[in-house]
């Protein structure tokens, strides 16, 4: 079973997502708390991660650069999620692989996942 990490520190948007991609056949987890997000990373073995932009306290943006230059982590394929318009080109400039516009529309939220989650070809051995 492929495995999700969602990082977003508002409960609806995680329990929504969650919902959607375990109906999907996903495993789901969370982080909404974000000190010592470094280890929590280092531990995961997701196969996705799903990145809000603005958490509280913390930048998605920072998150995404910190997994893009971790050896270990660089391939686990990241999509941020936001409502910001130009989240386009902090994609890029973040080093993300993809990327959601909140509010997302559920056939597109679906598509984007699948499309991203095979991507994972690393190993945290």
């Amino acid at each position: 079973m492929k495995k999700i990490l969602i990082i977003e520190d508002e409960k609806d948007i995680v329990d929504i997502a969650t919902m959607i991609l375990e109906d999907e056949g996903y495993e789901v987890s969370s982080l909404d708390e974000f000190e010592g997000f470094e280890g929590k990373l280092n531990n995961s073995d997701a196969d996705l991660v799903l990145l809000d932009l603005n958490l509280n306290g913390y930048s998605g943006e920072q998150i995404c650069k910190y997994i893009k230059a971790d050896p270990r982590l660089r391939e686990m394929p990241v999509v941020l999620m936001s409502a910001n318009r130009n989240i386009h080109e902090v994609k890029e400039k973040a080093g993300a692989d993809g990327y959601i516009c909140k509010p997302f529309d559920l056939t597109d939220f679906i598509n984007i996942v699948k499309a991203h989650v095979d991507k994972k070809s690393y190993s945290l051995a």
